[in-house]
């Protein structure tokens, strides 16, 4: 309590309400210019899509635009990415500037804002993953689906509907998709492009690139997909398997990550007089900077040890 009476504590809670009004003053400002009849109101589904380019060799600022407009599109967060990019702003503003304000340290606001835009990251990674976990379980049974109903004499584009009205979300939203790209005249082939490219996953390329070949070349499509079905299936027995297996140096990897930042942040904003001399002592900087490398370099070799390219 006696913290909050010092000048630092006095200037760290304005600073943290008048962020809190400028974010409260931005989000209101932001719905009540929306129209209520806004597609984008819907936080159920976006209804824009990821835009697709054909760019051979994407420079830095187009591989960042591309991952923020796909996890967006498979978060299902009615944000743009626009308001996703001033967030983001904001966010390390807050967090540096209340480190800042706390410690009236430039390099602990940095790390501050840099931890505040990770966890953003972070956020929308997790998000992204879990629906894209969902789409992977679904897309088998979508394969059987969309088989049984060509073989039953439909068209690709009637089966892709009869699959999207047949499947919840998100698997079932993709293929409705699909299907009304299908009918206001966009070709299979770029139709199918434009589902790999908002759906990022190995299973859905082939199976993007297996109608295409079909659509030119011909060939028994049920048997296909239903043979490609079975490889996925296959493939996820496989994953489970070695995500049991190698639970215990996921498990590893988690604890070291975590435990370095958390202690890092302990002696920097807690206790400071133990923290500043890893940052003011020559010899204290060179440890830091060695502990920091060495934590990369264990992570990165855990993970390279536990992944699996199947």
């Amino acid at each position: 309590m006696d913290l909050l009476l010092t000048p630092n504590g006095i200037a760290l809670l304005t600073f943290l309400g008048g962020t809190s009004i400028l974010a409260a003053l931005f989000w209101g400002l932001r719905d009540l210019s929306r129209p209520a009849d806004d597609p984008a109101a819907k936080p159920a589904r976006l209804i824009r899509l990821p835009r697709f380019q054909e760019i051979e060799r994407p420079t830095f600022t187009q591989q960042i635009d591309g991952w923020l407009e796909r996890s967006l599109y498979w978060s299902a967060l009615p944000v743009s990415t626009t308001a996703a990019a001033w967030l983001a702003v904001f966010i390390a503003l807050a967090f540096g500037g209340a480190v800042f304000v706390a410690s009236e340290n430039e390099l602990f606001a940095v790390v501050a804002a840099l931890f505040g835009l990770g966890g953003l990251a972070a956020f929308l990674e997790v998000r992204k993953r879990r629906r894209l976990n969902k789409y992977e379980q679904q897309f088998p049974a979508a394969l059987d689906l969309l088989a049984r109903a060509v073989r039953a004499g439909e068209s690709v584009e009637q089966a892709m509907q009869v699959v999207g009205e047949s499947l919840h979300e998100p698997a079932g939203v993709e293929f409705q998709r699909c299907a009304g790209q299908l009918e206001m005249g966009l070709s299979l082939a770029a139709c199918m492009r434009s589902l790999g490219h908002r759906v990022d996953q190995m299973d859905t390329r082939i199976f993007a690139t297996t109608l295409s070949v079909h659509r030119d070349a011909g060939g028994n499509l049920p048997v296909t997909l239903e043979r490609l079905a079975e490889v996925i299936r296959d493939r996820m027995s496989y994953q489970r398997q070695l995500s049991s297996v190698t639970a215990a140096g996921r498990y590893s990897a988690m604890l070291i990550a975590s435990v370095g930042p958390l202690l890092f942040l302990y002696f920097f904003l807690v206790q400071p007089q133990y923290g500043s001399k890893l940052t003011d002592d020559p010899v204290g900087r060179y440890v830091l900077a060695t502990a920091i490398v060495s934590e990369v370099i264990g992570l990165a070799w855990i993970i390279r040890l536990i992944r699996s390219d199947y």
